[in-house]
């Protein structure tokens, strides 16, 4: 099996420059995933001077973990965000998730966009008696207001004791339709990739960006679609919102459904790729300062896909989410003229379409139903305080407990951490025997880092920053590198 997702085969081989010389402009994008690019198709008309800058390459960061899923059947959220909010609130989180399937469709329909889009029906099930009442609550949200849902059996072999299906969503190759966006888009503003944006000033009316290279970019707005924001005010996401890592596979199988099944354990859909079959499995949710031992999360999947679904493996990989604290993405502005894109809960490729669309509403000062829903400084009440506190509870407890015992008792002789020179360093010995050390601290808030023996990475277990063997940054929040100064 090779370590990498099924989306990362279809990457071209087309790459965009990297900055190399100051400039201006009026609107800055930063982030070249689902929802920079989105925000980027919007703008390329108008009357606005935009650039989108990209850390590596357009499409091919978390946009390209993903399973490939368009719905607005998110398992329970419906019941989740009535208990927040109210069933109004609900029911416009359903409408802007079909509108961004819409938006995608369109998108696809207008320019001739080869991406394998289906239309699939949406399953949500259950294996626990105990959980049978929440998928009815669900159900009844959805009959409430008059969108079809049927109970049914859901068409696998996967345990299951119910479940209902919705006639609304789709599955598509993220990878594929983002590179054929990126260069719809590329016609008409400037993109450039490799290009690390590493620190945001606001200077009178224009903000700068700097780059990793030292270049400056000014510009009167900036639109930041990052996976995770390489800034912590104003909006303070990391006492907003946790980090939550998810395990999946892909293999081969002998049918190919227009289907997509999630439930609380497990995710799945199917996929065809050069004539051949296959079956995307994700499970093993949970947050990152949890079960640090990726390899028995790992060795989990493994079993359940060789147990349930018979067929050659392909390859494998891990994603990120970030989690909101009620269940709402961020998207909006959240200082003048700096607007934020992120929180996406799972459902990024929804979520960061329909944040291209609010972020160029508000913008361009149009109607939006949708701007006063995701608003990032929206209210916190009382009840929802108590989910902010769960969540900055564990972020502290792992790096209180890290800070403590450094060294996971779970590491074996070739991996370690010890102090160098006064310096908390990671070191790590491959099979090769050669050493690699590393900084073995989180430049973004200080958290030690953890190995991670599957990837071969050091981790964050607060935020989710990663980096490889020899400390070069692989995606933030952190925007540098852990390499130890060997002057």
């Amino acid at each position: 099996m090779e370590n990498k997702s099924i989306w990362q085969y279809d990457i071209d081989d087309l790459k965009y420059k990297k900055l190399d010389k100051d400039i201006r402009c009026d609107i800055l994008i930063i982030g070249g995933g689902i929802a920079g690019l989105s925000s980027a198709y919007f703008f390329r008309d108008s009357k606005y001077k935009t650039v989108l800058v990209e850390r590596r390459r357009s499409g091919s960061g978390i946009s390209s973990m993903s399973t490939g899923k368009l719905t607005c059947v998110q398992n329970l959220i419906y019941n989740n965000l009535k208990n927040n909010y109210d069933d109004s609130k609900a029911l416009l989180y359903f409408n802007s998730q079909k509108d961004a399937i819409d938006i995608v469709k369109n998108i696809i329909e207008s320019n001739n966009i080869d991406c394998d889009y289906m239309d699939t029906s949406s399953y949500v099930f259950t294996n626990d008696k105990k959980k049978i009442k929440n998928l009815e609550k669900e159900i009844a949200f959805y009959k409430k207001n008059n969108i079809k849902c049927d109970i049914t059996d859901i068409p696998t072999k996967y345990p299951s004791i119910y479940s209902f299906k919705v006639e609304c969503g789709g599955v598509f190759n993220p990878v594929k339709y983002l590179m054929k966006l990126r260069d719809i888009i590329g016609e008409k503003i400037d993109i450039y990739e490799n290009t690390d944006i590493i620190k945001l000033k606001k200077n009178n009316d224009f903000y700068k960006a700097y780059t990793d290279s030292v270049n400056i970019i000014s510009s009167k707005y900036v639109i930041v679609c990052t996976h995770y924001p390489f800034f912590i005010v104003p909006l303070f996401l990391p006492f907003k919102s946790s980090v939550e890592k998810s395990y999946l596979v892909c293999g081969e199988c002998k049918e190919n459904d227009n289907m997509q099944l999630i439930s609380d354990e497990v995710s799945f859909r199917y996929y065809k790729l050069k004539n051949k079959n296959y079956f995307i499995y994700g499970r093993c949710s949970h947050k990152v300062s949890d079960f640090l031992d990726d390899r028995d999360s790992y060795n989990e999947i493994l079993d359940e896909f060789k147990k349930y679904f018979n067929g050659n493996l392909k390859c494998y990989w891990l994603n990120h989410d970030i989690m909101s604290y009620d269940g709402l993405p961020y998207i909006g502005e959240v200082d003048d003229n700096l607007y934020i894109a992120c929180g996406f809960n799972k459902w990024g490729n929804t979520n960061g379409t329909i944040a291209g669309k609010v972020i160029y509403d508000i913008i361009m000062k149009n109607n939006n139903p949708y701007i006063g829903l995701f608003n990032p400084h929206r209210s916190i009440s009382f009840d929802k305080v108590k989910n902010l506190f769960i969540y900055n509870f564990s972020v502290m407890k792992r790096y209180i407990l890290n800070k403590i015992v450094p060294l996971i008792n779970y590491y074996d002789d070739n991996v370690s951490v010890k102090l160098i020179d006064g310096k908390l360093c990671g070191i790590y010995i491959d099979e090769n025997k050669n050493k690699h050390i590393v900084s073995n601290i989180c430049p973004h808030m200080k958290c030690n880092l953890i190995f991670n023996y599957i990837d071969k990475t050091w981790d964050c277990p607060c935020h989710g920053s990663r980096f490889d063997v020899d400390g070069n940054l692989i995606f933030g929040p952190s925007v540098y590198d852990i390499k130890i100064d060997k002057k």
